[in-house]
C-alpha cells in the first residue's frame, strides 16, 4: 500500500468488513462519510472521535488535536475529555516534546477539555513523530447528532462549504517546500499561506451548523474537497451537483498548487467543513454575522450521481485514492 490515507476499497474490505459485532448501544459507528462514533447510554450518548497525525518535521503536531475535535464538532457535540498517544523517534530532543505538549494543553485549555490520559514512548520503529487523539463528548439522550445521512438528507437540499479549500495543504507545502518556493515567491508571501493554519478548527461554524437545523456535516480533511463531497455522498446515499467555480480557494493556495504541479482539490482541506440544509443562504447569513466565509456549491439530487460541473463541462467524482 501507498504512503497516505487508504483508498476507500481497501478500507471497506479490510477494515469496515471486519468489524462484525456491534452492541445494540452503538448508535453510529465507523463508515465511509462518518468520522465519529455514538454509543447510547441510559440519560445520554457518547461521541467519539480519533486521529493520527505523522509529520516529515515536528511541526504543528497538535493536527491531530484540531481534526479530533472537528470531527466531533460536525456531529454537533462539544469534546470533554481527550487521550493522546505519541510515538518519538530515536534522538528527538525533550525540549520538541514540551513544545508539543505546550500547544497540546492550550489547545485543551481554551476549549475546556480534559485531558485524561494516553501513552507517550520513544521507538526506532518510527522516523517521525506520531500522534494520535482521541476526544469524546457527551450528548443528551434527545439531542441531535449527525449519524443518520441517509435519513436526513433529502434532494434539493443546498451544499455550503465554509472557508477554502487546502488550507491544511497550503500550509504544509508552505513549510516543507519553502526554499524551492522561495525562487517564485516572496518570503511575505509563503509566510501569509503558513499563517492558514489559524482557520483550521471549524468548530464554530459547526455549532452554528447545529442550531440552524443542518441535516448533515462533514469537516474536510485528507482527501480534500472533492474526497470529502464524495464521502458525503457516500454516507447520505445520494447524489449531488456541485458548481466547480464556486469551490472557495485563497490565492495562495491557487499559485502555490498551479507552481508545484499538485491538484488542489485532492489534498488536506483541515479547515474547511461541508453542510447541508434546506436553506442554504440562510445558513450563509448567520455564519456571516460571525465572520465565517460560506459559499452555497451545489445541490443534492436524485440517484447516486455525484458530478461536478465547470461550465459546459462535467465530470464525476470518484472514492478519494491514497497517491
Amino acid at each position: 500500500m501507498k504512503t497516505g490515507k487508504i483508498s476507500e476499497p481497501i478500507l471497506k474490505r479490510s477494515v469496515l468488513k471486519k468489524i462484525s459485532y456491534k452492541d445494540k448501544s452503538v448508535l453510529g459507528r465507523a463508515a465511509v462519510g462518518y468520522d465519529a462514533a455514538v454509543v447510547a447510554l441510559d440519560d445520554y450518548k457518547l461521541v467519539t472521535s480519533t486521529q493520527t497525525v505523522v509529520d516529515k518535521r515536528d511541526l504543528h503536531m497538535n493536527r491531530a488535536f484540531i481534526k479530533a475535535v472537528n470531527n466531533l464538532a460536525a456531529m454537533g457535540v462539544e469534546p470533554k475529555y481527550a487521550q493522546i498517544s505519541i510515538v518519538l523517534p530515536e534522538g528527538m530532543r525533550e525540549i520538541k516534546l514540551k513544545m508539543l505538549m505546550d500547544e497540546m494543553c492550550e489547545f485543551a485549555r481554551v476549549r475546556k477539555i480534559s485531558i485524561t490520559g494516553g501513552n507517550t514512548m520513544v521507538s526506532a520503529g518510527v522516523v517521525n513523530p506520531v500522534v494520535t487523539v482521541s476526544v469524546t463528548g457527551i450528548a443528551a439522550k434527545d439531542e441531535p447528532c449527525n449519524y443518520k445521512y441517509k435519513e436526513e438528507v433529502k434532494p434539493g437540499y443546498d451544499i455550503v462549504m465554509i472557508n477554502a479549500a487546502a488550507l491544511e495543504a497550503t500550509v504544509l507545502l508552505a513549510y516543507e517546500k519553502e526554499e524551492d518556493l522561495k525562487s517564485r515567491f516572496t518570503s511575505t508571501y509563503i509566510d501569509s499561506a503558513k499563517d492558514f493554519i489559524e482557520y483550521f478548527s471549524v468548530e464554530k461554524a459547526a455549532y452554528i451548523g447545529t442550531k440552524c437545523g443542518v441535516k448533515a456535516m462533514h469537516d474536510m480533511s485528507d482527501s480534500g474537497v472533492f474526497g470529502a463531497l464524495w464521502e458525503l455522498g457516500e454516507a447520505g446515499n445520494c447524489g449531488m451537483e456541485i458548481n466547480l467555480k464556486k469551490i472557495n480557494m485563497r490565492q495562495e493556495t491557487i499559485e502555490i498548487t498551479n507552481y508545484l504541479g499538485i491538484n488542489p482539490y485532492i489534498i488536506p482541506s483541515t479547515g474547511s467543513l461541508l453542510m447541508v440544509t434546506l436553506d442554504g443562504l440562510g445558513l450563509i447569513h448567520e455564519l456571516e454575522k460571525e465572520g465565517i466565509e460560506a459559499f452555497v456549491i451545489g445541490k443534492i439530487v436524485e440517484g447516486n450521481d455525484r458530478v461536478i460541473i465547470n461550465e459546459d463541462e462535467k465530470r464525476y467524482l470518484e472514492p478519494p485514492r491514497n497517491k
